[in-house]
């Protein structure tokens, strides 16, 4: 006798193995999946210029997020994107959303007012509880499709921290992205000089605890997002694991640092 298990009893000793670990994994499925984080601008974005130098290519839609005041653009990742929101004049404000229209125009001159510039949006996944365990609030807009709602992770009375919600819609399954990108036309905006093509991890740097909602300690505790406190606000991103070793920090234009 060598001591070693023969092929059949392998085998069977891996399905019973995998079957009694399969209940654990199902229960460690995360709650939420990371969808996108944005920073909001100075009308027009001209912010976009320290993401281009720093090698991604902006999509060419502009995204107008009617009744609300503002539009954005983005650079579109295979999984996920990065969002520079700003308040534009010629995007009309619905009476019932002046008061987000005018937390957006806050957020856009944050050195001067001290709101965060810096939100993070999820999707809900398989796991998504019905409830959580802090308060959470609904806001509809004009531009999203009716009878949806952005769930805010973030409580109402803390309008100057950092904002997390939970995104009106679904995010669009990174094989459509992938197949998506294989066009020569529309695919160009996911292909940036820079190699990077994945979201792979997100950090938020606040400037005080207090700057931080309930509910990110238990986005953190769920490793979906991590939060710090420093000595400003930052938004820390990882593109493909950072397996370039690249780090790019694009303050003062923007307060956030890319490393892929």
């Amino acid at each position: 006798m060598t001591g070693r298990l023969s092929t059949s009893t392998v085998t069977l000793a891996h399905v019973v193995i995998a079957a009694s670990l399969a209940p654990a994994f199902a229960a460690e499925a995360p709650p939420l999946t990371l969808s996108h984080g944005w920073i909001v601008v100075a009308t027009g974005a001209r912010e976009r210029a320290a993401l281009e130098k720093a090698g991604f290519r902006i999509a060419p839609a502009v995204n107008r997020h009617e009744g609300q005041g503002t539009a954005s653009v983005t650079v579109e990742l295979l999984n996920g994107f990065l969002e520079l929101i700003y308040p534009d004049p010629t995007v009309p404000v619905s009476p019932a959303s002046k008061v987000g229209a005018e937390k957006f125009r806050l957020k856009s001159a944050w050195r001067e007012t001290g709101y965060s510039p810096i939100g993070i949006v999820f999707d809900r996944s398989a796991a998504t509880p019905e409830k959580f365990p802090f308060a959470t609030w609904r806001v509809s807009a004009d531009w999203m499709e009716k009878g949806t709602f952005i769930e805010m992770l973030t409580p109402k009375e803390m309008p100057r921290a950092v904002s997390l919600s939970i995104s009106s819609h679904g995010g669009v399954p990174e094989s459509e992205n992938e197949a998506l990108a294989r066009d020569p036309v529309k695919g160009a905006m996911f292909l940036h000089p820079n190699g990077a093509r994945r979201l792979t991890g997100v950090r938020v740097v606040a400037p005080s605890a207090d700057s931080l909602p309930p509910a990110a300690s238990y986005i953190a505790d769920h490793e979906l997002v991590k939060f710090d406190v420093g000595s400003r606000w930052l938004l820390d991103v990882t593109l493909d694991g950072g397996k370039q070793g690249v780090t790019r920090n694009l303050e003062p234009d923007l307060p956030m640092v890319v490393h892929y």
